[in-house]
């Protein structure tokens, strides 16, 4: 009775956290949730418009779409585009942030002005990303101090042309990707490190192990679910890169270089608003890019997770599994 009691008080209480969390179902059911159900069935049909007229017949296409979109050629080439230009800016993205938080945790080093420095390295973050790539856009234009570096040099023949290289234009992308995402990544990380048991440190230099080993050895594995929230929500941005190279390509009148940094988001727009498919075309295109972020996430998640520790666990709850059964049976 006097469970039961304790029970019902615990579940009367729970009901504040329940108000507390209603607020972000409501707005992901009404804003997220809703919409990713309509762009599914928009994919399905020849709508042309987002809204519906009042006169407007829409009528059932099944995988037609689909399969329209994966025959375009410039769809393909936003679909390898995209992850090229994330995986350029990620990997010195979390290097850096990496280094960067050992450095700030280490208690040898005790590096000074740590506040100071950790406030200019999350600058960048602060800034829209519009503000930033218009920033470097004004760097490598005609008038740019980049251009003008380039044509001092011999590197571009004629001043009246700017840089319209496509690699030149994606290596410029993954940078200023770079630069506004590594000091947030670099503070998640270290959060992540100091959360880490200073014992284990403490034995480490006890045991006589040098910086780089207790970094690879203790350090890496305990900071790996932070390692992996990193690299998921930094695929997810990158997957839905528009902005930057969308002001790149919009600035530039060369039509190849503006096509070499067409992102999968930015195909999306061109063809939901201006292109020659329609808009339940867009919204197929837009599945594609939801089941390749989910995919990609998922391949993340069982790539970066301890299979050694997991398999461990099933073992154990095998062996337990098998006792119980034994001592059941000699009962």
């Amino acid at each position: 009775m006097a469970s039961s009691f304790k029970t019902r008080a615990k579940l009367e209480k729970n009901h504040f956290g329940y108000i507390f969390i209603a607020p972000f179902f409501i707005t992901y059911f009404i804003f997220q949730l809703v919409p990713l159900i309509d762009t599914f069935r928009f994919a399905m049909t020849d709508a042309v418009a987002w809204y519906l007229k009042p006169n407007q017949d829409i009528s059932f296409k099944g995988f037609e779409n689909f399969k329209d979109v994966l025959a375009d050629p410039n769809f393909r080439d936003a679909f390898g585009n995209t992850p090229l230009m994330w995986i350029m800016g990620f990997i010195p993205q979390i290097g850096l942030a990496l280094l960067l938080a050992s450095w700030f945790t280490n208690e040898k080093i005790r590096v000074k002005g740590q506040g100071f420095f950790k406030v200019i390295f999350y600058m960048p973050n602060i800034m829209t990303a519009t503000t930033i790539g218009m920033l470097f856009y004004t760097f490598i234009n005609r008038n740019g101090f980049i251009h003008n570096f380039c044509v001092s040099i011999g590197y571009i023949k004629d001043p009246r042309y700017p840089i319209s290289s496509p690699t030149f234009g994606r290596s410029v992308i993954a940078f200023i990707n770079f630069w506004m995402w590594y000091g947030q990544t670099m503070i998640v990380l270290i959060a992540g490190i100091m959360g880490i048991n200073p014992s284990f440190f403490e034995a480490a230099s006890i045991d006589g192990a040098s910086g780089w080993q207790t970094f690879w050895k203790i350090t890496m594995p305990l900071v790996r679910p932070i390692m992996t929230y990193s690299l998921v929500t930094s695929l997810i941005g990158g997957f839905q890169m528009f902005d930057v190279p969308n002001m790149f390509a919009t600035g530039s009148n060369n039509s190849a270089f503006s096509h070499q940094i067409t992102t999968i988001v930015m195909y999306i727009k061109r063809v939901g608003s201006t292109g020659s498919m329609s808009v339940s075309s867009a919204c197929a295109a837009s599945v594609y890019l939801f089941i390749a972020t989910g995919i990609c996430s998922l391949v993340l998640f069982w790539l970066m997770s301890d299979r050694a520790e997991a398999k461990a666990k099933r073992l154990e709850k095998k062996r337990a599994k098998e006792a119980a059964l034994l001592e059941g049976g000699d009962l």
